[in-house]
């Protein structure tokens, strides 16, 4: 017999196990299952942004993962071995976010959370399992996994496949996607180590320069356990160390000369090491009728920033909903449904370009060879940044980015044409008013309306016949601060950004218009 489900998800790290939740959450069985025998073990990917956290609390999960994660009160800037700049990053996204700082929380930690949630409500994961194909009936999909413990095949049949599967992705491999992209040159090495030092070791980040290469230190904690993360550059003899055959033999007694030479540390454990090559690729498409790639498996980048997993975890978030729309709206045609669906890839890949491209910008400023680039690392950089950042613009438009804030959606088909400081497309501002914020109504993954000033009785029937929540919010001039008009009727979308702005006579009419062109409905069927 064939097991049925509606979403088989190929994969459990962050974006599979985010994309499990948000949809078990709104009703949608799944079944998620990993080559790995067993959860990583390996802290990987370690910083989680402002976004991540907000888009957290419509599950729950947002003070799990603070309980766990540790909040970056600042990072230092090092030319060689003399301190160059020393950079506050408590509440840098002031005004901005509920979460205005950057947490380190460890991969391994950040997925054992979200896998024990999963648990909680009955799902786990299939482990030791790996896809061996899957095929497409229009209809449906019926997938073959192998187990190679024992070399038994199981078959499922589901009505969706996603690739939650890494860079090496067997779902995109299927639907013949084209990775493209390059693989940068520089060998990048990556540590957990535990240790001493009161310059580096001081619960901060610290980013040295050196020459041409450049190490970083992320803090896990106070206590001297940090992440490490540095580039092989070439020996004194001339050998380089960062051609592939060399890439197997390197163990972290070769890079601890380097690091004792630029840095006053004294590592007392190393608990894992590794290198790799980076990489910038976007898949040039991330559906094929009903297989979807997310995360990895249709975007990497180089780790500038700390962009990947946050970047895999919304997309995670954003095809949630929209798969629970079409499976659970059987009035919708299957034209809307294409539509709806179509949107996830005309969403998220147009922002995948955008990060691959800064992110890319970023690494060749920090690793290119050169006069100008020297110049920038050793001089502009250390003394420059700092003066920048004690304009409020400046801290502003580096933390909207960073922390993926600035990421919107304008131009979708699911926008309504409205021009302004705020639009259609734009994740809803946070305003904050005597200890009470506008985003305290976004704990449920579901549509629902804002009026900043007065309600209209109209609105309001609408949104009790369809069942929608409304929340009006007394007007304030900080509303206006942040491009809100008073009495307008914004519409949010399940995923917290704005769909639609609606002002003057018949906005009910206007709201029954804008899902009726789109082909979905409110009701539950």
């Amino acid at each position: 017999m064939k097991p049925k489900t509606d979403v088989l998800i190929v994969g459990a790290g962050p974006t599979g196990l985010v994309l499990a939740l948000w949809l078990h959450h709104q009703g949608v069985n799944v079944h998620i299952f990993d080559q790995a025998e067993a959860p990583a073990k390996d802290s990987r990917a370690i910083i989680v942004h402002a976004r991540i956290i907000e888009l957290y609390r419509q599950l729950g999960l947002a003070e799990d993962l603070l309980a766990l994660g540790y909040k970056l009160p600042a990072t230092n800037l090092w030319v060689h071995t003399q301190h160059k700049a020393h950079i506050s990053l408590q509440d840098f996204g002031r005004k901005l976010t509920p979460y205005p700082f950057m947490l380190s929380a460890p991969q391994d930690d950040h997925e054992r959370m979200l896998e024990k949630r999963l648990n909680d409500v009955g799902i786990h994961v299939e482990r030791g399992s790996k896809l061996q194909g899957f095929v497409d009936h229009g209809s449906s999909i019926t997938a073959t996994l192998f187990r190679e413990a024992d070399g038994s095949s199981t078959t499922h049949e589901a009505s969706y496949i996603v690739g939650c599967d890494g860079a090496h992705s067997a779902v995109r491999h299927a639907i013949g996607a084209k990775f493209e992209g390059e693989t940068y040159k520089p060998l990048f090495y990556i540590a957990d180590i535990e240790g001493k030092s009161d310059k580096h070791f001081n619960g901060e980040g610290n980013v040295v320069f050196t020459d041409d290469t450049f190490n970083l230190i992320v803090p896990y904690n106070k206590a001297g356990h940090a992440r490490l993360v540095g580039i092989m550059a070439p020996d004194n003899d001339g050998h380089d160390r960062e051609s592939p055959e060399c890439e197997h033999e390197i163990t972290f007694e070769d890079v601890r000369p380097r690091i004792m030479q630029v840095m006053d540390i004294d590592i007392t454990k190393v608990n894992w090491f590794s290198t790799y090559r980076s990489h910038h690729r976007v898949a040039d498409r991330f559906r094929s009728n009903r297989a979807f790639l997310v995360g990895d498996a249709a975007h990497i980048h180089s780790p500038v920033g700390g962009q990947g997993m946050n970047t895999g975890i919304m997309d995670s978030i954003n095809l949630a909903w929209k798969l629970a729309t079409v499976l659970r709206q059987t009035k919708m045609t299957e034209e809307a449904k294409h539509q709806l669906l179509e949107s996830y890839e005309s969403e998220r890949r147009s922002f995948a370009m955008m990060i691959v491209k800064s992110t890319d910008t970023g690494f060749m400023t920090l690793t290119s060879k050169g006069f100008f680039p020297h110049i920038l690392r050793n001089w502009l950089i250390p003394y420059l940044v700092p003066l920048l950042l004690r304009f409020d613009f400046t801290r502003t438009r580096i933390f909207r980015g960073a922390s993926q804030l600035i990421c919107n959606y304008r131009g979708s088909s699911l926008c309504e044409t409205v021009h302004g400081t705020v639009q259609p497309g734009d994740r809803l501002p946070w305003v904050e008013i005597n200890e009470v914020d506008n985003f305290s109504t976004l704990r449920d993954v579901c549509w629902q309306l804002h009026i900043y000033g007065n309600s209209l009785s109209q609105v309001d029937k609408w949104a009790h016949e369809m069942s929608v929540r409304v929340f009006t919010f007394h007007w304030d001039d900080q509303y206006a601060k942040a491009g809100l008009i008073k009495d307008a009727v914004y519409l949010l979308r399940p995923d917290q950004y704005i769909a639609g702005i609606f002002e003057g006579p018949s906005v009910e009419a206007r709201l029954d218009e804008y899902f009726s062109t789109r082909g979905f409905y409110l009701d539950r069927d």
